[in-house]
């Protein structure tokens, strides 16, 4: 494989057809902000409770903020009440989202014991109950992230398909791996996602196991997936979308200097404070920072000093730091 092809949602066009993964505590708009600068096919928010959103929490909400450089983006929403998820995905579309999505696949035992995401894998009565509901409410594309099941060994993804082509949801993102094995890689199944693209009517969204750009070309090859989903590989590398579609059509990845990196970092911080202030601006970067020094010399010693750092300018100061040794070495 070497040529990508648009991936077709309804009448909106992706291009490339490798999209951001909604990860909670992370896909916040400063972040899809960077990955967007180095182009993927649609990004997606961090899940967002359809109760909060049908309560009018203003923490929940201030989850669907957006700048408009990120289009086409996706909201995800979770729950368990056909009612409020179809009010929260009505709410969404009167903010601008351009894809709606529902989560069907969560293994967080928060989530679960909430009958939200993986758990609604368990009644699939249920699953139609919200389908019809959501899709009556909205106009833009309806897309599910499922995964093959709740149980150990399960597959219910024919099932699954047959209904969402039923109800008119545009595409299916398929996790190859049931809830209770949770993010084991060693029970990825992509050969399930190629057997449902097979008898799939709608787009399929192939998702797991990625950590390499190699892994996304693989993925298209093995499952004939008419899209790939890319999660934790983007933490570190929010270039990682564009290196692998480099890496497909091309068949090399993107090589970036230390210092290109470091300017990338730098945006990053500067976006997330400018987005939410340098008290909590810093602390969410923290989390990043971590996984942007992960595999680097000094990494353990500079995450120790991290959790000290106050401001963006402490923080500045220590990156710089960190990153002059590298130059030096």
């Amino acid at each position: 494989m070497n040529e990508l092809k648009s991936l077709k949602l309804g009448k909106l066009e992706i291009f490339p057809p490798i999209l951001l993964a909604p990860l909670a505590g992370f896909t916040d708009s400063p972040f899809r902000r960077i990955v967007r600068e180095f182009g993927a096919g649609l990004m997606s928010t961090e899940m967002i409770s359809s109760v909060g959103i049908y309560y009018k929490d203003q923490k929940t909400i201030s989850l669907a903020n957006f700048d408009k450089s990120e289009h086409p983006i996706a909201a995800q929403i979770f729950g368990s009440f056909p009612d409020k998820l179809a009010y929260a995905a009505s709410f969404l579309e009167s903010k601008g989202f351009d894809v709606i999505d529902i989560n069907i696949g969560c293994p967080t035992l928060k989530i679960i014991k909430s009958g939200s995401g993986g758990a609604l894998l368990k009644d699939l009565d249920l699953i139609k109950e919200i389908l019809t509901s959501v899709r009556k409410a909205i106009k833009i594309p309806l897309t599910i992230k499922a995964r093959k099941g709740f149980k150990k060994d399960e597959n219910i993804l024919k099932e699954l398909i047959n209904m969402a082509e039923g109800e008119g949801v545009d595409a299916v993102t398929i996790h190859g791996i049931t809830v209770e094995e949770g993010f084991l890689k060693s029970a990825e199944d992509w050969s399930s996602i190629k057997e449902v693209k097979k008898v799939s009517s709608i787009p399929i969204i192939a998702n797991g196991g990625i950590e390499k750009e190699q892994d996304v070309k693989s993925l298209f090859e093995t499952t004939f997936a008419d899209g790939v989903m890319v999660g934790r590989s983007a933490i570190n590398r929010p270039w990682f979308i564009k290196s692998s579609e480099n890496y497909i059509q091309n068949g090399v990845g993107i090589s970036l200097s230390l210092n290109e990196k470091l300017n990338i970092i730098l945006r990053h911080i500067d976006l997330e404070v400018k987005e939410k202030g340098d008290y909590i601006g810093i602390r969410e970067m923290r989390k990043f920072m971590q996984a942007y020094v992960t595999g680097m010399r000094g990494a353990t010693h500079f995450r120790s000093k991290l959790n000290t750092v106050q401001s963006k300018d402490e923080l500045i100061a220590l990156l710089m730091g960190f990153f002059a040794i590298k130059e030096a070495i």
